[in-house]
Formats: structure tokens, C-alpha cells, sequence
């Protein structure tokens, strides 16, 4: 099948009046790393699908899903669409924006509204980039937290495939493909602003959900398995579309979408789907294991007393280190900060026994702005970090809060024993909220045995901590 491609320029205004602003989540790819993953795994999806190769059904798909792109308000993407020969009710995007829909959403959709609701909500996925977000959030559950602070100056964007392969591997992967319900929600919204802002109604998107009901009682369509519309989902949508301007006549064009039903009637019935993905969401199993020597012995020097003073490169923060320890950057705001032998590789991971990570963060939730605390933020972060390092576990439920120069800092501690390095460890995580309701964050270990030692090495470089609110970051 000839692919119709066109270049899309996204309008930020488009979205303007929306009154519920979505923040992308953490992500350790680059957009055109999302491209990149979303053609090679394109390639594989159409050598397992029977495509539909009928120009006039293509190009009625590919008017409405790059109308709607324009107004996506994401990346610049090439966003593509496919139709599949498929009978049931389906669609799904791939990063980078090829989008695929089954014949079925056709067969069934009453209006171009209804057609356009499920383009939109695949859209919306795209360009909020949930699947290399659940691919960074599924490589990090197995990387343990080293990759955090870009450990001895490691850089991301290098490793992309490796990443790939740590996580499932490319084509239909179900990191790409089934979401949480708060991912979902939020493709919801998303959808719900970009159909307004292309000249649909919000409601088309609800009646579709409500036709999968009608179609599929028993809830076995794949739209609906993987896409999972209860009733809460719906009255979002509706919340969603009083907040915005809606056409008061807004676009149906149900004679097109006939003609396109009558044609596709002449190629007799779709095949019956089957399951797509061929990778769990959690990735490959097994994750870190025990290493087989038992402990390791690290021999460190002292920290010495005086003190150097390191500012990253984006200007965001400026902190104080003892000034025998080692500084390694990555991209223009993480850091580690070590003695020698504090940090390296152990058994193929990234480990750090003594030192501290600096860096920004991005809270991984996704959640609207506007309502992101700093105790909820640093929650958001600790969550993250017991997922990526299993062993660790809050010492108590409630972090300390700090009276620093500039604001209020959160601390707490996490304690385990590293299953990679046998070690017990500590780790201090300090927070600071900047202006955006990100976080600066600082995770300072060492082993259990030695923490009384580094008290106040920590308190000294917690208090030297200065932050230039007025620097991008």
C-alpha cells in the first residue's frame, strides 16, 4: 500500500481555549527516536496484517486523521494512517505518528464524527508520546536509579536500542499499545480538544464508545479491551466539552462515510482480528538479581572538609561538593557527584555506593498542571524510585520538611540491600519545586554502615543548594 504522508505544522493555538492543559511525561527519548521506533515498527506491523489496499478508502482515512493532526498541538510529526482489513473494532498508534484503523471503526462508526473520535484519541497518543513514556518508565524499573542522574556522564540518546531490546523490542509492542486508565483519560481530553479544534463535536467520540456497547455487549472488541470506556471515561468526555467552544454545527458528512461503507461492502468481510501485542507492558521478567559473590567490599577515601562548588550547565542550580569528589554531567542539568571508587559498573549496571545524583524532573503521572504540589511531586518520585530499585523502601511515611535559602525542601530515606552490589544502602532523596511544579531533585548514598560518617557532608550540601528560578530549564 502507497502511504500518503503529509507534513503537518501543529498550531499550538489550536488548543488554546482548552481549558485542561496535559504535561508529556518522563521520557528518555528523543522525538526522533519516536520516529525512528514508530517506522521500524510499522514495518513489521504490515507484514503481519492484512492491509487494505484501496486509495479512495486511504485517502478519506488520511483527509480526516492529518485534519486533525494539524491541531494536535505535539511534536512535528509525519503523522501517517493505514487502513487494516480487519472486521473488529480497532486502531492503534505507533511514536513517531503512523496510526493504524481497522475497517471495522468504518463498518460501524454512523457519522465522519464518530470516525474522527477514535483518529483523535489515537492522535492524542502520539503526541503526548505515551509509548516510548512507558518504555522509559518500563527501562527504569529494570535499570535501578543510576540512569537518573545520567550516571559517569552515560548518554541516553546512545543507548536507544539497547533500551528497545531491555523493554520488548519494536514492532507491536504493548508498551505502544495498552495504556493505564489515567493514560487513557488523559488521550480522552487530548482527543476531545483536538475534534473541537478541527470542527467536530466531542459527543461523536462518546456515541462511538456508546456503539462499541451496542456492537460488542459482552466487551470482547479489541478497541474496547484495549481501550477500556467506563462510564467515568465518558462523563470526562462530557466535562471536557463544556469547557470548550464547540461548533454549533459541527462536521458529520455521513454521505461520505456511506459511500466509503458501500465500497468497503464490495471486499466482502474483514478478517477477524487477533491479539497484537507480543510484549508485556512490564517487560522482559527476571529484572536485577543478587550478585553472586555476596557483598562487595568499596574502599573510598574520606570526604575531604573543604568544599568546591559546582553550577550546571543550563544554570538551573549551583551546589557545593567536598572537593576530592568527582563530577560527571550529563545533558545540561543531571549530575553525579562521587568519590573515586564511589561509582562504575557492577555485573553490567550502572551503580553508585557513595555520592549524590542531582537532576530535574518531570513528575511521570502526566497530570493537568496547575494542581501539582511539592509533597505530591516528591510522592510521584519515590514512587518512581521503589519502582526502579525494588529493594529500597521508605523509612517512614512522612518526609522532613526543610526550611532552605529560597523555599521549603522535602527529605526522606529509602533503605535496602542492593541485590546487584549485596550492600545495604541508604538513600537520602531531597526535593525542591521550581516554578512549573517540576522538581530538583538530589539522591545521596551510601552504605547503611557508613552513614553517620556523611551527615554532614549531606547537611552541607543540602544547604548550599541554590537555585536560579528565573533559568529554563
Amino acid at each position: 500500500m502507497r502511504s500518503l504522508v503529509v507534513y503537518v505544522v501543529v498550531s499550538a493555538a489550536a488548543i488554546a481555549q482548552a481549558q485542561t492543559r496535559i504535561k508529556p511525561g518522563f521520557n528518555l527519548f528523543s522525538t526522533n527516536d519516536d520516529v525512528q521506533i514508530g517506522q521500524q515498527s510499522a514495518a513489521e506491523a504490515m507484514q503481519q496484517l492484512p492491509m487494505l489496499n484501496d486509495a479512495q478508502v486511504n485517502a478519506y482515512v488520511n483527509r480526516i486523521g492529518q485534519k486533525l493532526a494539524a491541531n494536535s498541538a505535539g511534536p512535528n510529526f509525519q503523522y501517517q494512517f493505514h487502513v487494516v482489513n480487519q472486521s473488529d473494532i480497532n486502531a492503534f498508534a505507533l511514536p513517531g505518528g503512523i496510526i493504524f484503523l481497522n475497517r471495522g471503526v468504518l463498518d460501524n462508526a454512523r457519522n465522519e464524527g464518530e470516525v474522527a473520535g477514535v483518529l483523535a484519541h489515537e492522535i492524542s497518543h502520539v503526541a503526548l508520546r505515551h509509548g516510548t513514556h512507558q518504555a522509559s518508565k518500563a527501562y527504569l524499573a529494570q535499570a535501578g536509579i543510576g540512569i537518573l542522574g545520567g550516571i559517569l556522564g552515560g548518554r541516553i540518546g546512545q543507548g536507544t536500542a539497547q533500551i528497545i531490546n531491555a523493554v520488548g523490542g519494536i514492532g507491536l509492542n504493548a508498551l505502544f499499545l495498552k495504556y493505564s486508565r489515567d493514560i487513557e483519560t488523559q488521550a480522552d481530553v487530548r482527543g476531545s480538544q483536538i475534534l473541537t479544534a478541527s470542527g467536530y463535536s466531542p459527543v461523536d467520540m462518546e456515541n462511538f464508545f456508546r456503539t462499541l456497547e451496542r456492537v460488542d455487549p459482552s466487551k470482547k472488541t479489541n478497541w474496547m479491551a484495549d481501550h477500556p470506556a467506563p462510564p467515568d471515561r465518558i462523563a470526562r468526555i462530557e466535562k471536557e466539552a463544556q469547557l470548550l467552544h464547540v461548533s454549533a454545527t459541527p462536521t458529520t458528512n455521513v454521505a461520505e462515510l456511506r459511500q466509503v461503507q458501500n465500497r468497503l461492502s464490495g471486499y466482502g468481510a474483514g478478517q477477524p482480528g487477533r491479539a497484537i501485542s507480543q510484549a508485556s507492558a512490564s517487560g522482559p521478567s527476571g529484572g536485577r538479581t543478587r550478585s553472586s559473590s555476596g557483598a562487595r567490599t568499596v574502599s573510598v577515601p574520606a570526604p575531604s572538609n573543604s568544599l568546591n562548588s559546582y553550577t550546571s550547565r543550563s544554570g538551573l542550580y549551583r551546589i557545593s561538593y567536598p572537593s576530592n569528589w568527582q563530577v560527571y554531567e550529563s545533558g545540561s542539568a543531571a549530575v553525579t557527584i562521587a568519590p573515586p571508587g564511589g561509582a562504575g559498573n557492577v555485573n553490567g549496571q550502572s551503580e553508585i555506593v557513595y555520592g549524590a545524583i542531582i537532576n530535574h524532573y518531570d513528575p511521570f503521572g502526566n497530570g493537568p498542571e496547575g494542581n501539582i504540589s511539592l509533597q505530591t511531586a516528591t510522592q510521584d518520585l519515590l514512587a518512581a524510585l521503589e519502582q526502579s530499585s525494588p529493594y529500597l523502601r521508605l523509612a517512614n511515611n512522612n518526609a522532613q520538611r526543610l526550611r532552605l535559602a529560597g523555599g521549603t525542601a522535602l527529605a526522606a530515606t529509602l533503605r535496602g540491600t542492593d541485590p546487584n552490589t549485596g550492600i545495604d544502602e541508604r538513600v537520602t532523596v531531597v526535593t525542591r519545586q521550581l516554578s512549573d511544579e517540576h522538581l530538583l531533585y538530589m539522591l545521596f548514598v551510601t552504605p547503611e554502615s557508613d552513614a553517620a560518617n556523611y551527615n554532614n557532608i549531606l547537611n552541607a550540601m543540602v544547604s548550599s543548594l541554590q537555585i536560579n528560578t528565573n533559568q529554563p530549564h
